[in-house]
Order: structure tokens, then C-alpha cells, then sequence
């Protein structure tokens, strides 16, 4: 089954209506495609992140998007531990934790000019197997071609893309 991960701005588009009409609907029959288990739609904890950084009166709406979509579970890398003891015998042992899991596709991303939350969206996607990543925003589409020769498993459309694409092989 076809793996779609929805990039934030198409996300917060689900409770906004935000994008242009053809988009919309695109968008809305993606979402039925995923409620039907036609596609797998996902994202990843990023998108919890940039959209608590919204005001606190737009966060539920914009968190409504998330609703029923698998979140990519592989987003943190377990580095190692700091630990700490005391002379009495007491013990204290902290993992050290980071978000980029795969250092050499994130730095290659940001190379390319995407900012640090996008590259974040693509390398989650990439690392936990998706295999189009929906979007609206133009720092992807522009660099679709590049990003495509970055993770070749990983295209870079639309909704209205990939809505075409997958007309003929899923039914209503």
C-alpha cells in the first residue's frame, strides 16, 4: 500500500480550506483514499511541533489535520547517556537524544537551501519509508529534481499530483 506522507502546510489546509480549489479537492480525495485504507497517510511529530508554535487559540484547529494519520515512529536517535553520581552513593543517569536521524541526508538537505523544519519533514519521511511526500510549498516543488536525485524512493508532488498519478490504480 502506497505510504503518503502530508507536509504541515497541507496538514493545517485540512481545518483551514486554505489552499486553492483543485488543491482542495485533491486534497479531500486523498483523505478519503486513507480513510478507505486505500493509501497509508502519515507524518511525523514535526508537524506537532511547528503547530504548537501557533498561537494557543489556533493550535486545536490546526491539530485537527492530524486526526487518524500515522505518525512516523523512527524520528529520534538515542545517542548515549550523561551520567552523574555523588559521593553518598546516589546516581543519575540522562539519555542524550537527537531529532536528526539520519545526519548526512539532513545536511545535504539544508546544503540544497531547504530550512532546518523542512529538511526535518523530508528526512522523516525518507527514514520511516514513505514514498511521496504531498506538498504545497515551493521550497519542495522547486526542488523536486534535486531532492528526487537526494532519495529517489521519495517523490515530491502535489495533491493534485499525485491525485493523477493514482486515479487509474485506486477506485472510489
Amino acid at each position: 500500500m502506497l505510504r503518503v506522507y502530508l507536509d504541515n502546510d497541507v496538514l493545517s489546509a485540512i481545518s483551514r480550506r486554505d489552499l486553492s480549489e483543485s488543491e482542495m479537492l485533491a486534497l479531500d480525495q486523498l483523505l478519503g483514499w486513507g480513510r478507505a485504507r486505500r493509501i497509508v497517510l502519515g507524518t511525523s511529530r514535526q508537524s506537532h511541533r511547528e503547530m504548537e508554535r501557533a498561537p494557543a487559540q489556533y493550535q486545536p484547529q490546526l491539530k485537527s489535520g492530524l486526526t487518524g494519520l500515522d505518525i512516523a515512529s523512527d524520528d529520534h536517535k538515542l545517542l548515549g547517556f550523561s551520567t552523574s553520581s555523588d559521593q553518598y552513593g546516589g546516581f543519575f543517569a540522562g539519555p542524550l537524544i537527537t531529532d536528526i536521524v539520519d545526519e548526512h541526508l539532513h545536511a545535504s538537505l539544508r546544503e540544497v537551501g531547504l530550512e532546518s523544519d523542512d529538511a526535518n519533514h523530508f528526512m522523516y519521511a525518507a527514514h520511516n519509508g514513505f514514498e511521496r511526500f504531498v506538498t504545497v510549498d515551493g521550497d519542495f516543488l522547486d526542488r523536486a529534481n534535486v531532492l528526487a536525485s537526494l532519495r529517489p524512493s521519495l517523490g515530491v508532488c502535489k495533491p493534485s499530483e499525485l491525485v493523477s498519478e493514482l486515479a487509474g490504480s485506486v477506485t472510489n
